[in-house]
């Protein structure tokens, strides 16, 4: 990638429901009140970084639900990842998972969803916005980072920087089991606590074997879900303190909370347990409307799933 300054790259003729610009996110700062952000879906946004041979934390597009429609400004590589929002370049369908070679004045749009939630749009290059707090993502709550600190809005234009070398993008598509699947139910992991104690085993067990629909009122703070009542021994109420991303809170009224990469980054809440960084993933992609069911694992267990996903992937890298 080349350190010059970015050039114009694509425009934005509609913006969509969130369409808002991502990396990694700013880890670290959490002690000043400032969550991560970043990527709902780490996994996705990864593979289209590396798909157009991009380092794998360049700033890509995030596209929630209802797709932008977007013109490009000059001829560029760009890939696609993680939900399928019925993505078309001009009038030719763009399925997740592959490059597409965008020349001056093509468009891209998007219609109805087929599953999945967010979509990752990543060009050659990766896009050229300013850094805040060592991340170029956008923080949509607290408005700061990424375009400006907010969603993207009609008349946006948006410049990546240049690419160079042996990270020339080419035509390439992502393996089937590195997709996103299409669930009616997930099954999301958990490690139990550090709350289990203020629970009642009756409200263990409740949490354990039942099914939790996802809210519609869900968004880039957290899910909340719908299910049965989670019973407390007494009070939901701790001494406040740090919440880590996946934290799964209880409140008063005895439902779940799952906190993501916008929460508030203290709380008072008892948590029941906490999701597993791979399964952060999954939940982004999540519906509204659609179930899921936790399941406990411990510490050992869940760096394995994570380590077996990331290694297969980065095999597959190597091979290409």
């Amino acid at each position: 990638m080349s350190e010059d300054g970015g050039r114009p790259t694509i425009e934005i003729l509609t913006p969509g429901v969130l369409t808002t610009v991502q990396d990694w996110g700013r880890p670290g700062y959490q002690n000043l009140g400032i969550a991560e952000s970043g990527a709902m879906d780490t996994f996705s946004f990864v593979a289209a970084n590396r798909l157009v041979g991009n380092p794998d934390n360049s700033a890509c597009l995030e596209i929630t639900l209802v797709g932008p429609k977007i013109r490009f400004l000059r001829p560029t590589w760009g890939s696609l990842t993680g939900a399928h929002l019925s993505a078309h370049l001009n009038q030719y369908p763009l399925t997740p998972g592959r490059t597409f070679k965008a020349e001056k004045g093509d468009l891209i749009s998007f219609g109805p969803r087929v599953y999945g939630i967010r979509a990752y749009l990543a060009v050659a290059g990766g896009f050229d916005v300013p850094v805040v707090l060592g991340s170029r993502s956008t923080y949509v709550y607290a408005g700061f980072g990424g375009y400006e600190g907010r969603p993207l809005r009609k008349g946006d234009t948006l410049s990546a920087f240049t690419q160079r070398g042996d990270n020339e993008s080419t035509f390439a598509e992502l393996p089937v089991e590195f997709q996103i699947e299409k669930y009616d139910s997930s099954l999301i992991h958990v490690i139990v606590g550090p709350h289990e104690d203020r629970f009642t085993e009756e409200g263990l067990q409740t949490f354990f074997h039942s099914r939790y629909v996802v809210m519609s009122d869900s968004n880039r703070m957290g899910y909340r879900l719908k299910g049965p009542k989670i019973t407390h021994r007494e009070t939901p109420i701790v001494v406040s303190e740090a919440t880590p991303v996946g934290a799964v809170q209880v409140p008063g009224q005895g439902t779940p909370v799952i906190l993501l990469r916008e929460r508030g980054t203290t709380g008072g809440y008892t948590k029941i347990a906490c999701v597993i960084s791979r399964d952060i993933d999954i939940l982004a992609q999540i519906f509204p409307g659609e179930g899921i069911f936790f399941h406990p694992v411990d510490l050992s267990e869940a760096h394995r799933l994570d380590q077996k996903r990331w290694e297969a992937f980065n095999s597959w890298r190597k091979a290409r």
